[in-house]
């Protein structure tokens, strides 16, 4: 995600009630969290501003919003600034800076057909070696699905990307596809990346998605749609560390209703217990992907209640795992 640094100016009745109980300049962090944002440091300042927030957002409009939470509080003044990871700057302004794809030729038949060849090397493996074992169900569900569709999930952990199309029926893994951050895996130039942009496109068939792009990001997932291909989204947008399901973006209702293509959720369990946010070590042990029945909008079907009749089939079904655990899924 961004990041941002926040410049944090206290009011005088906040800084007398900091003096009596430290814990109670704590509110900005909440507020930022409040807002899907994720705070990586603190730092209380001498000088013209008395506090340091550096955080990430899921996007600007959420890291603004975040910023006037703090203004109308018990702030009198907020500064917030975007913020870029220095290696990626440097990257940036070279001649050989600058995002590359997507690549259309990622839908040709010669691409899939090396993709199915890769697929093992791809993700397949670290899901075998991950999930001892996963459980999959709901496949069936799919049969209701005739030609390209959406596929949705909750999101908890670096591997559920890999472990959705590994569960994925033979028929959909074979084309389709999803966004990643474009500022990541799609950099022209950046040597250090292990799987180059080329590499993400043709074996892990992803396309780039520019952060806080807005409705262009959707650009690319109409025309794989128009052209028969399948999409895999995250509707929560970022890797979820709490009990409940994040507040679901748009995206895939835009897309349903103006392909007219069916959306199947899928609820993925276990996985933040085998490689939560924030880690890199992996500890094996079982997993669950269970598929439910497709839903389908007209182009009447207004967005946000398409948005949330997708949260509540996958909410319904997280509620259930939350209180029955495995059992929910057989």
């Amino acid at each position: 995600m961004p990041a941002f640094v926040l410049l944090t100016k206290f009011s005088a009745p906040a800084l007398r009630e900091a003096v009596a109980d430290p814990s109670a300049l704590h509110y900005v962090r909440e507020a930022l969290e409040s807002f899907e944002a994720k705070v990586l440091v603190d730092f209380r300042l001498v000088g013209e501003y008395d506090h340091c927030t550096i955080f990430e957002a899921p996007d600007e409009f959420h890291a603004y919003q975040a910023c006037l939470v703090n203004e109308i509080g018990d702030c009198d003044d907020t500064r917030i600034m975007p913020a870029i990871d220095l290696q990626l700057f440097e990257s940036l302004i070279t001649k050989e800076g600058g995002t590359v794809g997507p690549h259309e030729w990622q839908v040709s038949t010669w691409a899939k057909a090396l993709r199915f060849a890769f697929r093992w090397h791809g993700y397949s493996r670290w899901v075998w070696q991950a999930c001892k074992p996963l459980h999959v169900s709901g496949r069936e569900n799919f049969r209701e699905v005739k030609g390209p569709c959406i596929v949705v999930g909750n999101h908890t952990s670096h591997l559920d990307g890999l472990v959705l199309r590994h569960a994925l029926p033979q028929r959909v893994k074979w084309n389709i596809y999803s966004g990643a951050a474009a500022d990541r895996w799609f950099i022209k130039g950046r040597k250090e990346l292990i799987m180059q942009p080329w590499y993400q496109s043709l074996v892990m068939a992803t396309f780039p998605i520019q952060r806080g792009g807005g409705s262009r990001a959707l650009d690319y997932p109409k025309w794989l749609l128009s052209k028969g291909a399948s999409v895999l989204i995250f509707p929560e947008g970022t890797r979820s560390t709490s009990r409940r399901l994040a507040k679901f973006k748009h995206g895939p209702s835009i897309l349903a209703i103006e392909s007219g293509v069916s959306v199947v959720p899928c609820y993925l369990y276990g996985l933040n217990k085998l490689r939560p946010k924030g880690s890199r070590e992996v500890t094996p042990g079982p997993a669950w992907a269970h598929f439910l029945p497709p839903l389908r909008f007209d182009r009447s079907t207004a967005v946000p209640e398409a948005t949330y009749a997708i949260f509540n089939a996958l909410n319904a079904v997280h509620e259930r795992a939350m209180a029955e655990g495995p059992s929910a899924f057989s």
